[in-house]
């Protein structure tokens, strides 16, 4: 005839089965690339500049954070943005920047950080007034870091370079990481393309973004 275990230990065992069962970690449903729509923007200057923009090939892959912090975000990013000006004949400045625009509900301070290496030095302040102070690498890579204000949006260039003598420039990230700290509700992130384009008779600026989403 088997033992009978008394009925403390029973319950004792059940409850610490439904521990196991319930304590056990789910897997994380975000930690997946998702394909991003493609987006493009086509304009023609006060001087007659006919301006291509696009963002293609866009991949978000949101991903538990590294500090298995419950106030941070992390991503790796992937795209390929480009723009051409046709016909573009004397232009004297022009500057094409890729990267994120990022937000979450609360924060308690604000900073922006890059990781990796960065190469030549355009002021943000002086060419996207809604950049937060500090400087846009022209090769950026590594990662891009923000601390929140509550509320607030702010871009985090990734890439920038100048148009080449023909009109055109490309620029691809891949695997970038944006990282979101201190943030006391969703983060969502949106990429943008922008074009800041000028000649002797006109200053213009264009912009394309893509879809929206939480990390």
């Amino acid at each position: 005839m088997a033992a009978r275990l008394p009925r403390p230990l029973v319950a004792a065992c059940a409850a610490a089965a439904l521990c196991a069962v319930t304590l056990a970690p789910a897997p994380d449903a975000r930690a997946q690339d998702v394909q991003m729509a493609p987006t493009a923007l086509d304009e023609v200057t006060p001087d007659g500049l006919n301006i291509h923009i696009g963002i293609n090939n866009e991949v978000v892959n949101a991903v538990p954070n590294l500090a298995e912090a419950q106030n941070s975000r992390e991503a790796f990013v992937t795209l390929v943005a480009s723009t051409s000006v046709s016909d573009p004949g004397p232009i004297l400045d022009s500057l094409f920047i890729t990267g994120y625009q990022l937000g979450c509900q609360s924060d308690v301070s604000a900073g922006l950080q890059f990781g990796g290496a960065v190469s030549g030095g355009v002021a943000a302040s002086d060419t996207l007034g809604a950049l937060p102070g500090g400087a846009v690498g022209g090769g950026a890579t590594g990662y891009a870091q923000t601390v929140l204000e509550p509320g607030v949006i702010v871009d985090l260039p990734m890439s920038n370079m100048t148009l080449s003598p023909s009109g055109h420039a490309t620029l691809a990230i891949t695997n970038l990481h944006v990282k979101a700290d201190a943030c006391g509700g969703d983060v969502t992130i949106r990429s943008y393309a922008y074009l800041r384009v000028s000649t002797a008779n006109a200053h213009s600026s264009y912009a394309t973004y893509g879809d929206p989403i939480k990390i």
